[in-house]
């Protein structure tokens, strides 16, 4: 038996710590609240999200509700560890359909971006939950990982995916996967779009991780710029209002890195001033509440975002390098203290102005990127490929970056760029 038709173990996925068996019907209708479920969390949050909500549009009363679940917490445990149990299933479906690792990634990724299903909820906000339920679902996730993680390190061993650290590829194909039901709400549209929208991601996913970016392959993009140049820096230390605005830069970029880790309801007011050595009392004086911090963070995260892209367009001197030092900047910045505020569940909570704002401000740097992979169409830097679903797929890697990276000596901010970077600049095929 050959390295390329030998048959790996098959991969232990997450099954265990599901409510017990129900009948049919009540099954089938359970699967319903949950479902809606994780449309109104991905939408506006869990703070966002009410049980009345969930049961007029499934023509429950409230008390027919709690029949499927024990109240909101309960309902955050059994939808989350539902998104688990549903990853699982694609892992397993991919396992059993591809040949080889390459193929394994491939198929899961489209199993789990399938257009026909409804989107499972986004896993952003784990830390809501606490105590038993909490460590069940992290457990279903890591089981999940390791499935992803076995998949790639297969691919290395038959020679179907190229050298790379598995353990990172399996995290990154985590985030493409995961941010894919958040934009149809960001970008806006009829639930038709997002269907075809869900299409185009799995396609543009597929393409991006097989094949990757560059119409050459063997091309090395260096980013020359360390992200710490864009940390704000006061004038004038003594300056009553430099100080101000570095406190308040302090505050919302501390308040940033707990909504990109934890969520913003997985982050409490508390969790901020402690991080931060601060009273509550010091927060007030520079924000009313949480949803005001939270608009200032989107604000100070895509004025950063904004700034990314406009250095990229002069520092590149192709559409491809131009695309790479943006992404590079990017993971520079959520795997380091500089945190800008990425897109979250929860869009429709906020203001309608700044939801708005928000909303204008992700498409005019999804149009950016585009834009670089135009002039890398032309300039032949980049290969033929779905141009503007590819300028929207890295924000999900970049968004997935604070849940699970640690820097350490193995890996610095730099070196993370350096491989993520490669990742979409080649892909996995070895070749």
């Amino acid at each position: 038996m050959t390295a390329t038709s030998r048959k790996p173990a098959r991969p232990r996925l997450v099954k265990s710590g599901a409510p017990a068996v129900l009948a049919p019907k009540r099954a089938s209708k359970r699967d319903a609240v949950l479902g809606e479920a994780a449309l109104q969390f991905n939408a506006r949050g869990i703070s966002g999200t009410a049980l009345n909500d969930i049961a007029t549009k499934l023509e429950l009363t409230r008390a027919a509700l709690y029949y499927y679940v024990d109240d909101r917490d309960d309902l955050v445990f059994q939808t989350y560890l539902r998104s688990c149990e549903i990853t699982a299933d694609d892992l397993e479906a991919a396992y059993e359909s591809g040949r080889n690792g390459l193929q394994r990634i491939l198929a899961y990724v489209e199993g789990a971006l399938d257009a026909e299903r409804p989107p499972a909820a986004v896993l952003s906000e784990v830390t809501y939950l606490t105590g038993s339920p909490r460590a069940m679902v992290e457990k279903a996730q890591r089981r999940n990982l390791e499935a992803l993680q076995r998949f790639v390190s297969e691919g290395i061993a038959d020679k179907s995916i190229r050298a790379c650290d598995p353990y990172l590829v399996a995290q990154t194909v985590t985030g493409l996967v995961s941010w894919a039901p958040l934009w149809p709400d960001w970008l806006g549209g009829t639930a038709q779009t997002a269907r075809n929208f869900r299409r185009r991601v799995a396609a543009a996913t597929r393409d991006l991780l097989d094949q990757g970016l560059a119409s050459d392959p063997s091309v090395s993009v260096r980013c020359p710029i360390n992200v710490e140049t864009f940390r704000l820096r006061p004038a004038n230390v003594f300056d009553r209002r430099d100080a101000q605005a570095m406190k308040i830069e302090q505050i919302a970029m501390t308040a940033s890195h707990l909504f990109n880790r934890q969520g913003i309801d997985g982050t409490s007011l508390d969790q901020i001033c402690e991080t931060l050595g601060a009273t509550k009392g010091a927060l007030y004086h520079y924000f009313a509440d949480k949803t005001e911090l939270v608009v200032h963070c989107y604000k100070r995260g895509f004025d950063l975002f904004e700034a990314f892209t406009e250095t990229a367009a002069h520092a590149g001197k192709s559409g491809l390098e131009r695309g790479m030092i943006g992404t590079h900047l990017n993971v520079q910045a959520q795997a380091s203290g500089l945190a800008p505020l990425m897109p979250q569940p929860g869009l429709e909570a906020l203001p309608a102005r700044a939801r708005s704002d928000v909303t204008r401000r992700a498409l005019g740097i999804e149009q950016t990127f585009e834009g670089f992979g135009r002039q890398g169409r032309v300039d032949g830097s980049y290969r033929d490929c779905d141009l503007d679903t590819v300028a929207l797929l890295g924000a999900g890697v970049f968004a997935w970056i604070p849940k699970w990276y640690q820097p350490d000596e193995r890996r610095s901010p730099w070196q993370l760029a350096d491989e993520t970077t490669e990742l979409f600049t080649r892909g996995l095929r070895r070749r």
